[in-house]
């Protein structure tokens, strides 16, 4: 295919695409959840000046799209706990002493990394070399739903996998804080037959972890899970021979048990558990989860998880349906105050929400070059918007899944390309890394709510202790607009620094901030941290930027 035709078929996905979509999609009322303790460690941050930045000529001309930030009345405080991220043991452990894993994830601000990853949590035995290192009642072979199996996952299996001891020298080499899914099925599966003695087994169990890491390694862990996806079909423990299906009102009073055992060696911890994230469901498991749940755990766990990946299972997205489904998606956290708001003697944001998993997930390939793939630009524009929108709505954390996964010609969703990515070399950061990036560079601590006359441009506001405003300015759909902005109550900033993430091509691997980009067929720049800033002079409170089609600027004005 010559790159005219090439370029022709890209362009008649993105436009067949948007004749698909709605004429527009709106934007939620801001601050619908409640952080609460996840703020309690807030830290100001402090704006560090660009060591090269390029002087540019000052944006000029009519704007088409127009938003004010006023600065004087913020919406919340950040948690740093937004900027989250998993890993699974399935990674090389040999990354660990690898600089281009480790310190790109500090790069990125990385402040909380969750093992051992997913569904793998709820067959994991964490301190087992083999089947007899096991606690008591671990069968050697664990009963899936429709008639699969699989073996206990052991956390010192083997030579390759990324173990407790290797996932612990992680959160120490990056100083990130953790958050452990423990196994919660083995309750279920467990073949001893008491319900009760299993129940209390598993707990002692997932206490034996807390003990080990904060107690004996004094690791200070703050974040533990009681399972992964617990109402899900696909879990281990969803259904059980001769025991049944799940029940959530026992997950919910089984948690409590978790609970108690837990905090009972180390009662700083935090706990969440399992919630269910959708308004509608067929499944008669998930359809009274939150309902049975909720009563069972309130005032007992400290903040509620939910999952979600924003489209249906079998989309193939274009680059503006994976940047709006941010906001066409049902609210999460709306769905989980409408069961509060039906117990009785209870309301809205009575617990804090987590998303301990997100991400896009269109099912475009590379190969057949039909629509944005996950690990394309419009994949990292989708990234930096649902960043922004999860602290505006209200989250206390957010971990993206995840930072190592598998190629899968264009579904994969982790940060660092895999080794089945054939075409560059092994950890080469897909576009999600540099958002992260330069959100940990250019974003304060405090947010501001910013609408824009555009609902397909978006603008996520931060100011800075040190006295400088952060913006992301997100343009999610294929014209080019000029913004304006007009800042209000805040009349002493004289400098704009700008880095631009732009690509042509919105389908593409690539990424280039400020023009420049690296030598592979996928990334950005090698040397990211040396792209001089664009900087221009301002004459008076009104910014100005050139938003070209899918493309994010992040905005210092200082």
């Amino acid at each position: 295919m010559s790159a005219k035709e090439e370029f022709l078929s890209i362009l008649f996905v993105v436009l067949f695409s948007i004749a698909c979509l709605p004429p527009s999609y709106s934007q939620r009322p801001a601050l619908t959840g409640n952080p609460d303790w996840f703020l309690d460690d807030w830290q100001p941050r402090t704006f560090s000046t660009p060591k090269k930045s390029n002087a540019v000529i000052c944006p000029s001309g009519d704007a088409s799209v127009t938003a004010e930030l006023d600065l004087s009345t913020p919406l919340t405080k950040i948690s740093k706990y937004i900027f989250g991220n998993n890993l699974g043991i399935w990674v090389n452990r040999a990354n660990l002493e690898n600089e281009e894993f480790v310190i790109p994830i500090q790069d990125m601000g990385t402040s909380i990394i969750r093992y051992p990853g997913g569904n793998a949590s709820n067959d994991f035995f964490w301190n087992a070399a083999d089947l007899s290192d096991c606690p008591l009642g671990v069968p050697d072979t664990i009963w899936k739903n429709n008639g699969r199996y699989t073996p206990p996952k052991l956390g010192y299996e083997g030579n390759f996998k990324f173990s407790p001891e290797h996932y612990y020298q992680l959160l120490l080499r990056t100083g990130a804080t953790g958050s452990i899914c423990i196994n919660y099925s083995f309750a279920l599966y467990g073949e001893i037959a008491d319900e009760d003695e299993r129940v209390q087994l598993a707990a002692a169990y997932a206490a034996d972890w807390v003990r080990d890491a904060n107690i004996k390694r004094n690791l200070g862990i703050k974040f533990w899970e009681i399972g992964n996806e617990n109402w899900g079909p696909w879990q281990a423990g969803y259904s059980v021979p001769e025991r049944g299906r799940i029940d959530p009102a026992k997950y919910g009073k089984h948690c409590r048990v978790f609970i108690e055992a837990m905090k009972s060696v180390d009662p700083s911890i935090k706990i969440g558990v399992v919630g269910y994230q959708k308004p509608k469901t067929n499944n008669p498991v998930q359809s009274e989860w939150n309902a049975k749940v909720l009563p069972e755990i309130l005032g007992h766990a400290d903040y509620y998880i939910l999952h979600d990946y924003f489209t249906d299972f079998k989309a193939i997205l274009s680059p503006e349906q994976m940047f709006a489904s941010v906001d066409t998606a049902y609210s999460h956290i709306q769905v989980v105050n409408d069961a509060l708001e039906k117990l009785d003697g209870t309301g809205a944001n009575a617990i804090p929400i987590a998303l301990t998993e997100f991400n896009t997930r269109s099912r475009a390939t590379i190969s057949a070059n039909d629509g944005a793939t996950n690990v394309s630009h419009s994949a990292g524009l989708f990234i930096s918007h649902a960043l922004g929108e999860f602290i505006r709505q209200g989250y206390g954390s957010a971990m993206m899944w995840d930072l190592v996964n598998g190629y899968s010609d264009g579904e994969d969703h982790g940060v660092f390309s895999s080794p089945k990515e054939y075409d560059v070399p092994e950890l080469t950061p897909h576009p999600s890394f540099y958002h992260y990036y330069l959100y940990n560079k250019c974003f304060g601590d405090t947010y501001f709510d910013v609408r824009t006359n555009n609902d397909k441009v978006r603008i996520h506001a931060s100011s800075f202790s040190s006295g400088e405003v952060g913006l992301v300015i997100l343009n999610g759909s294929p014209k080019s607009h000029k913004v304006s902005i007009n800042v209000k109550n805040d009349g002493n900033f004289d400098t704009a620094y700008q880095f631009e993430v732009y690509n042509e091509n919105p389908l593409s691997r690539k990424t280039f901030i400020n023009g420049m980009t690296g030598p592979h067929v996928a990334g950005g720049p090698e040397q990211y941290w040396k792209v001089p800033a664009n900087k221009w002079t301002l004459s008076d409170s009104l910014l100005l930027i050139d938003s070209p089609p899918f493309s994010a600027n992040y905005i210092v004005l200082d």
